[in-house]
Formats: structure tokens, sequence, C-alpha cells
């Protein structure tokens, strides 16, 4: 289904699940009885619709005054008060004022307010009486109407001594607010009163304006901090099940109060008819697992002339969102997957074909990260093929921002070819020939620490002419501008073949970077010891006579030993390549190994 903003076209899904239709009199926060916002008094802000009028001189535009805009500007101009205008909405009705009394002492409240709402001919709706030590009474009117009314009175209510009340108006901020005891008690009766406990919908539209607040001349702003962050700890307090939540008709223009909420159950969102003038505002919510939203007669909208600039701007922050203003939102493309059902999978053994390669990969391993770890990268020259190929590459994963370590040092050298463009650089960026990858190593590599007990293995091809086997794992950088030794993310590929001697070389190595995901990073060198390669359930099986021979030559070429004690020691452990280097290193470290053992044959 298309998206139109446009009334009676194309609205959304009927059902229970609409903000409108749970109230009693089907009208709801700022949603008229066909399920449309309340278009009385306000204009309908429309992204790809007709733009509002403005006048004015060069580059300033000046918006064109309703008739009642108009009326209210002359009865401020009639006091003598200056005008000050709403950016976004031209009126004059949020604007406050204070009233004082002198020699209202004897006079009281009541009967102030019952002489002046006598005498008006308009709704008199004061906030915040105060009588002051000098006998002045002062409190607050919001609109110039209000204050035109009042300011008109002056000396023309009679008073029970015959003098006339004299009445001062002036243009003033909005009405200072004390947070007591009884203030919060009758505000959380209001929270009470607008809960559905039914709809699981709580109806905080135009929460200023609340009739009871307003009697007790209580001005219980949403735009207030400290009464958002009130109303927001009674829902947390006494109805976290809250689903549906409407803010509408309350100015706001900030959301972060609502942003740092546990609001997890909210799913629909009604935040119609305020001034969020920016789509950046929502940021803040994007943690909320929003359903259904509206942002209708806000002035962000205006910022887009494209529909589908609007949905994608909107949805970028509520993947999940299928309700936009009122509007059944098409399916996005891709596959999203729920984050209920997306569990992190437990870590798994390495997987190796042929179980009697363990020994081989885990002494690689051991050996070679050891070397890449040292202070003299050199000595990895041994263990490549003169004809070996080296190429490494980056990517920043975005799901994990925990941690966004820089990865500038690795750019020059990096071929990610989602990145590189250049046919040259492509080409320039491969390694060929041991000498020139092991220099690399000292070139674009800082210093570094593996963490050992975070490999995995996995072994893809094990036979006698090859070894194909993939790495993960993670590790530190010693030396960073960055507070904290950045920890990196990698999975590395070898492909291994014998040379002329028999010893496998490595003739194709592919290291992939990327930054750590938070459980990575927090459960990095916690322990540190080289896991083995083997799978805990798999049957223990006798290597073929190829294998057998490999691992002969390459004991041997570890461990010093001639080819026949290297056998002899394998045999005697039943070719666990484990259990006989730590026999050897026990046993000569006793020197109870006979001086025969280290006599190679010279043919």
């Amino acid at each position: 289904m298309g998206y139109n903003r446009r009334r009676g076209r194309n609205r959304g899904r009927s059902g229970p699940d609409r903000f409108h239709q749970y109230n009693s009199n089907n009208r709801q926060g700022g949603f008229d009885r066909d399920g449309d916002a309340d278009m009385a008094g306000a204009s309908r802000d429309n992204p790809h619709g007709v733009r509002p009028t403005y006048r004015g001189r060069g580059g300033g535009h000046q918006r064109s005054w309703s008739a009642g805009d108009r009326s209210q500007n002359s009865a401020a101009r009639r006091l003598g008060l200056p005008i000050r205008q709403d950016a976004s909405s031209g009126s004059n009705s949020s604007t406050w004022f204070k009233v004082t009394i002198p020699f209202a002492r004897e006079l009281g409240k009541d009967y102030i307010f019952q002489s002046i709402n006598n005498a008006v001919e308009i709704p008199f709706s004061p906030y915040c009486f105060l009588m002051g030590n000098d006998g002045k009474a002062m409190f607050y009117i919001q609109g110039a109407d209000q204050a035109s009314a009042l300011q008109t009175m002056n000396k023309r209510i009679t008073l029970p001594n015959g003098y006339k009340m004299i009445i001062t108006v002036r243009q003033s901020e909005a009405p200072p607010f004390k947070m007591d005891q009884g203030v919060v008690a009758l505000i959380e009766a209001a929270v009470q009163r607008r809960w559905n406990p039914v709809a699981l919908m709580l109806n905080l539209s135009n929460f200023a304006n609340d009739d009871v607040l307003k009697a007790e001349g209580i001005f219980a702003s949403l735009t207030r901090p400290n009464v958002f962050h009130r109303i927001v700890e009674i829902i947390e307090e006494k109805i976290p099940q809250m689903e549906i939540l409407d803010l509408s008709e309350n100015k706001l223009m900030k959301l972060d109060v609502l942003g740092s909420a546990r609001l997890s159950s909210l799913k629909r969102l009604n935040l119609g008819k305020n001034q969020i003038r920016h789509d950046s505002e929502l940021e803040t919510l994007k943690n909320l697992k929003l359903v259904e939203v509206n942002l209708e007669n806000n002035p962000l909208c205006n910022q887009f002339k494209d529909p589908e600039k609007y949905i994608s701007a909107i949805r970028k922050r509520f993947p999940k969102l299928k309700v936009l203003d009122g509007n059944d939102l098409p399916a996005p493309i891709g596959t999203a997957i729920d984050e209920e059902e997306a569990v992190v999978p437990h870590r798994l053994p390495g997987s190796v074909q042929d179980h009697s390669v363990n020994g081989v990969l885990t002494s690689f391993n051991a050996e070679f990260f050891r070397i890449f770890d040292s202070s003299n990268r050199q000595g990895l020259l041994d263990a490549y093929h003169d004809q070996a190929i080296f190429t490494m590459s980056y990517f920043i994963n975005f799901e994990h921002q925990s941690k966004q370590w820089k990865f500038d040092k690795y750019f020059a050298d990096s071929r990610n070819f989602m990145k590189v463009n250049d046919e040259g650089k492509k080409l320039r960026v491969v390694k060929l020939g041991r000498l020139p990858i092991v220099s690399s190593f000292t070139s674009a590599f800082p210093p570094t620490t593996h963490d050992f007990g975070s490999f995995t293995v996995d072994s893809h091809i094990a036979t006698a002419a090859l070894i194909v086997f993939t790495v993960y794992g993670v590790f530190k950088e010693l030396e960073s501008e960055e507070k904290s030794a950045p920890i990196r993310a990698f999975y590395r590929t070898f492909v291994l073949i014998p040379d002329g001697a028999g010893v496998f070389k490595i003739v194709n190595d592919q290291l992939t970077l990327t930054n750590a995901s938070g459980p990575q990073a927090s459960n990095a060198f916690t322990n540190n010891a080289l896991p083995s390669m083997s799978v805990a359930q798999a049957v223990p099986t006798m290597p073929s006579e190829d294998i057998k021979n490999q691992m002969i030559v390459q004991f041997s070429q570890q461990s010093g030993m001639n080819e026949g004690f290297s056998r002899q020691c394998l045999e005697v452990h039943e070719w666990n390549y484990d259990k006989a280097g730590q026999a050897f290193l026990e046993l000569n470290g006793q020197g109870k190994i006979p001086p025969e053992a280290f006599v190679k044959s010279s043919t």
C-alpha cells in the first residue's frame, strides 16, 4: 500500500490498534472520528503538499497571519506590549502575562478571581496565585486575549470599600513552578485519570491544560523538564505495561527525557502537533521498539518535499515501523532479524576434518603468533614459501560501536574491494615473496599481543599435499594513540604446501581485520592458553602414513632430534603431537634424552 499524507486517502489500518479508537467519544490525542488528525485551529504540515505562504523583504520570510492572529497582536498593541511571534505558528496564544493587583490582602484570592470572572466576557484561567508581603496579589495568564480583557477591567471593578480594583498586566516568562508534594500528588492523579488500562494507553495530550490541574492554578507543561521527568518516573513505576503513549499538543521541542526512559512495552507513540524541528531529535528515541509513530503538524515535516525521503529518515530511527502519521508503510527492502530471535550462538570448538593434524596446527599457530608478537618478526621468513602471497584488508562492523577504534594505519595496505576502486592499488598492495611479506609485518603492523584463548581454528583441507585452515581470534595493539590499547578481531586463512624437504610452508596468507564486538573485547585475555583444535566428541583416529611422515619431519625440525627418535617419541604417545611435545620438553629439561637422538644423518 502506498504512502499518502493527504486527508481521507489511503489511511492506515482500521481496528483496535489505532490511536483514535480508544476514547469513548472517538477523539483521542489529536485524532478525530475518521482517524485523521484534528484540523481545528491548526494548519496541517505536509512534506509534499501546499507550502505556507510567506511575505517579507529580501531573503527574510515572514508568515502571513490569519485574522485570528492579527486580533491577538492588536490586543497586545492596545496594551502597549511588545509582540512575541511564535516562529512555528505565528500566534500569540502561548504568550504569558503577569497580573498584579495592589491592596489585595483584605480581598483574598476567591473574591479577586470571582470579581474578574464576572466582569470579563472570555474564559479566565489564572495560574500560580501568590500574595506578597506588601499586600499585592500576583498571578499569571496565557494569551493576549485574556491580557487585553483584564487590562480593560483596570479601575472598572468596584471594591467593597468603594475604591476601584487596580489591575496591571505585563508580558513575562512562564510562571515559576515548584514541585512540592502536593503538586506531585495532583500530577500523579492526573496521569492515573488519563490511563486506559484496557487499551494499555496513556493520553497526555495537551497536558498543560488538564482541567483539574488548571483549576488548581498549576501549569504542568511537559516542556518543563522536572514535570516531564516526574511523569516518566510515574510511568516506569506505576504503568510499565503501557503500549500506547499520546504526547500530542504539548509544544515539545526536545525528547531527551523520553529517550532516557525505560519503556520496553511502548509500541505506538503520538507526537503530533508539537514543535519538533529536526528529525535528528528522534535519535534519542531509537532504542524504542516502535511500530507506529505520528509526527503530523511538527515543523520537521516541512523539511521533506519527497515523502520517500521522509519515510526513510523516520524509519532509520525506527526500523520496525509499520504505520507513520496514520498511513500503512510498505514493507522495507531487505531482511530484518527480530532482536528477540537474534541470539548470539555459543562459541564452538574448531572444525578439523582430519584430527591427526591437530598437533600440527596447534604447534604451527603457537609458534607463528609467538614470533609475530615478538620484537623480531624476521623469524617468520622460514615459515613462508619463496613464492608466497599475502594480502590484508579491513572493514568496520557498525553493529559494534561501543569501541569504534580507528583503522587509519591499515588503510594504505588494505585490499578491501568494497572500498578500493583503484585497480592499480589492488595489485600494489599484494605482497609477493617471503621477504616483502615479512618486511610488511614490520612496516604496516604495530607491535601486538594475540589472545590465544580466543582462537578458533577451522581446517578446510588436510592432505599430504595441501593444508588449508582459518584462525579466528582477537589481538591487542601495544603502541597506539588511543588512551587504552585497541582490541581488534581478525580471521586469517593459511594455505600450506610441503617444500622439497617435506616441510610445510605458507604459500598463501589472507588476513582480515575488523573491530571487536563488545563480548569479544570484554572477554579478551581472560584465558590466554592456546586451545586444542580437537573436537571433544570426536573419536581419535590413527593418522595416515603420509600424515605421520609429515608429523615426523615437523617434530624433528622443532625438537632438533633426528627422525628416528622423533618417530619413536610420537609412537609412544600414540601420535598425539601435543603430548609428544610436552614429554620432549620435560625429558630434555631433565637431561634424560641421549646425545645420539640429536645426531642427524648426513645423507
